[in-house]
């Protein structure tokens, strides 16, 4: 299940398990309507003189996955497969992928320790400073300022000012809403939205300084400043990107205050 959202640029989505559960009840979130409701996993495919895949789903979405890659790649070469961390939604079909194609660079994050699972200490390590260049597009690669796994990386798109971060700004959405970019959804990314996924994701924040993490998202905003915000977890900001990132903010505020508001297994 995939949508180009800039020309060679794909995104592929894998919906994840039926999360209705979570938000049903006697006092639903205004978002919510009656439909089924997941928090989904994204991969990106670059395509130019090369081609570079970011991050791989899950097992349960392998053949999905691969049948994307045929269709999308068309015969070519997949030349980069880039896990930004060893979580299984992120890293889980490397070596399914490896096997289709052979030939490619897996590339992971130099930060962090436990590269051994899924063998991610054999690849090209990278991190801020470091960069591909695909050929009509190049990739440069960061250090993930917010994460829930030590060994993680984020990654920006120069051609289309892209922003993919791994691990935040996610959020649940509607079964119909799949593949939506956020401007063409009814409900838009609302805080509580963010909140459903960031309190018990990065339920972490109950623990920080909230002030702290509100300048660091500030400099987020001016270091990056995207007009495509593709998260590894929720639908893709087209318009308006430094605006939502803002939305994080109040988010922090939340689960500081609150704490976590549930898990996510």
């Amino acid at each position: 299940m995939y949508r180009e959202i800039e020309p060679g640029i794909f995104w592929i989505q894998e919906l994840g398990p039926d999360r209705t559960e979570m938000f049903v009840g006697e006092d639903p979130p205004e978002w919510y309507r009656d439909d089924v409701v997941r928090i989904p996993q994204c991969a990106y495919l670059l395509v130019g003189e090369e081609t570079l895949l970011f991050d791989t789903l899950s097992p349960a979405a392998t053949e999905a996955l691969l049948e994307d890659l045929r269709e999308i790649l068309d015969g070519e070469s997949l030349d980069h497969l880039v896990v930004s961390h060893p979580d299984v939604p992120h890293a889980g079909n490397t070596w399914r992928v490896l096997e289709e194609y052979p030939d490619y660079s897996l590339v992971a994050p130099r930060y962090g320790q436990g590269h051994a699972l899924y063998h991610l200490d054999e690849a090209r390590l990278v991190g801020e400073g470091d960069s591909i260049d695909l050929g009509g597009r190049t990739v440069a690669f960061h250090e993930a300022t917010f994460l829930d796994a030590p060994v993680s990386l984020w990654m920006t798109e120069e051609t289309t000012n892209a922003l993919f971060p791994v691990d935040w700004f996610g959020f649940p959405h509607h079964d119909e809403e799949r593949l939506s970019f956020v401007d063409e959804i009814e409900g838009d990314a609302t805080v509580d939205r963010l909140v459903a996924f960031h309190g018990r994701v990065m339920f972490w924040y109950q623990y920080v300084d909230a002030g702290k993490v509100r300048r660091e998202i500030d400099r987020l905003i001016a270091e990056y400043d995207p007009d495509l915000l593709a998260p590894a977890h929720g639908l893709i900001v087209r318009e308006d990107a430094t605006e939502y990132m803002e939305r994080m903010k109040p988010v922090v505020d939340v689960v500081s205050e609150k704490g976590r508001v549930g898990t996510l297994g």
